[in-house]
């Protein structure tokens, strides 16, 4: 089989007189492998790890930071963990999605700023 991986996305952004758009869809990739993990995890101000459980070779991951809070600046850091560093490559606040391809081989890390806070995530194989 091919392409049954099919990626779409779009945001904007508008600000008084600026207003600037982004989409992509139809973006389409094989998956070598059946497979995906996932479900919602709390993420405490202490770097834990993502498991990946079957997934051997990660593809796609989707995140949301499920914080239905109304004040405050806590986010959750997203990022590669290599056993002593978490090195970011996303801030959820929250509410905020996040889409992205990951290498393969990758320890996905996660850290709280603020108060622990609801993670959900989904990793399919690549």
């Amino acid at each position: 089989m091919a392409n049954e991986v099919n990626v779409a996305m779009s945001l904007r952004v508008k600000n008084g007189n600026a207003d600037e758009s982004f989409s992509v869809s139809g973006v389409q990739s094989d998956q070598a492998t059946q497979g995906s993990v996932g479900g919602i995890v709390s993420i405490g101000t202490v770097v834990e790890t993502i498991t990946l459980g079957e997934v051997t070779t990660a593809g796609y991951a989707a995140f949301r930071n499920l914080s239905t809070a109304t004040a405050g600046t806590a986010y959750v850091a997203l990022g590669h963990y290599d056993g002593t560093n978490l090195h970011e490559f996303a801030h959820l606040r929250r509410g905020q999605p996040a889409v992205v391809p990951l290498r393969g081989s990758i320890t996905l890390g996660a850290k709280s700023y603020g108060t622990d806070l609801p993670l959900r995530y989904i990793v399919f194989s690549r």
